[in-house]
């Protein structure tokens, strides 16, 4: 591969990744056919929120997730707990990620699967794989 491809095809990624992250959209109750380098954002609480986007490649669909959880929101001690996943989906194949929630609350979950040739994320109530 010459200088140039490598180039163009590093500046090509770095584009997607700017532009799946700078734009987020905000994921329903279910997202289905989440188009590739699209971010999606998903509430995962009051102090949780999730930023998912999937780039194919010849080993499987890449979806990357990062986490960003927050304690003392709006005041002094306010602090955010940053957490990537990433994972290689083939058809079929899922991600459920949660999120720690105080006892008697119903856990918020993150539900991403490859159905066929589409992306779904869907925040769920209970972990279902």
């Amino acid at each position: 591969m010459t200088t140039f491809a490598k180039s163009t095809a590093i500046a090509g990624v770095l584009i997607a990744g700017v532009i799946a992250v700078s734009s987020p959209t905000r994921a329903a109750e279910e997202n289905s056919g989440v188009p590739e380098g699209q971010a999606v954002r998903t509430e995962l609480g009051n102090d949780a929120t999730a930023v998912s986007y999937w780039v194919s490649a010849p080993d499987g669909w890449h979806v990357v997730t990062t986490i960003d959880s927050v304690s003392g929101r709006d005041t002094d001690a306010e602090h955010h707990a940053v957490t990537r996943f990433s994972a290689t989906l083939l058809p079929g194949q899922a991600q459920v990620i949660s999120v720690p929630l105080p006892l008697g609350e119903p856990q918020q979950t993150l539900r991403i699967r490859r159905v066929g040739d589409r992306i779904e994320v869907a925040r769920v109530t209970e972990p279902t794989l």
